[in-house]
């Protein structure tokens, strides 16, 4: 019986080290993440992606900076890859993608923010030959005479070589009570080159 009792114990931590042999370490799982992640990087607010210089790759464009001192606003384009564009007299911009048969890239339509509220002042930019061009002139539209339909500038329908633009004249009227209004007019302009 003393034997037992020794033999017991010891055939019980025996047989506890070959059940710990017998089952297989566990291993950790680790799953591993991409180094890299390949997502687009989020465009500035209010910027618009187009093909300005003509080659089917898109870049943006967007307000970059808006100095209210010496009102001016400055146009940036994605990673520099175009000259910056300076808007005199402004203290903002919202930008717009023109697509007219005369260009074979896009054109930027800016529509500059003015102390006077009262209007829209627009720009309108094509880049060719490596310089940002303008072709035609600035031109401004009253708020009064904006509606949800009008476009400010297009081509001509019946002439695809002009381009038809609006703008706001200032118009005395004896007979209204208002004694003045701005009156919306249209013209064809031809595209400087």
């Amino acid at each position: 019986m003393k034997y037992l009792l020794f033999v017991i114990p010891l055939l019980y931590f025996s047989c506890k080290k070959i059940s710990d042999k017998s089952e297989p370490p566990k291993e950790l799982l680790i799953e591993e993440t991409p180094s890299f992640i390949d997502e687009k990087p989020e465009l500035p607010k209010g910027a618009l992606t187009a093909d300005f210089i003509g080659n089917q790759d898109s870049i943006y464009a967007f307000v970059k900076k808006v100095d209210l001192t010496s009102q001016k606003t400055l146009i940036g384009f994605e990673n520099e890859l175009l000259p910056e564009i300076t808007i005199p007299e402004s203290i903002g911009a919202n930008l717009q993608l023109l697509k007219l048969k005369n260009f074979q890239n896009d054109v930027l339509l800016i529509n500059a923010k003015l102390r006077d509220t009262n209007f829209n002042e627009y720009y309108v930019f094509v880049w060719k030959d490596s310089l940002w061009k303008q072709p035609v002139n600035r031109f401004a539209v009253h708020k009064s005479n904006m509606n949800d339909t009008l476009i400010p500038i297009m081509n001509n329908p019946k002439d695809s070589t002009l381009l038809l633009r609006y703008y706001s004249v200032f118009n005395m009227d004896r007979k209204s009570e208002k004694k003045f209004t701005w009156k919306l007019m249209s013209e064809n302009v031809s595209i400087d080159e």
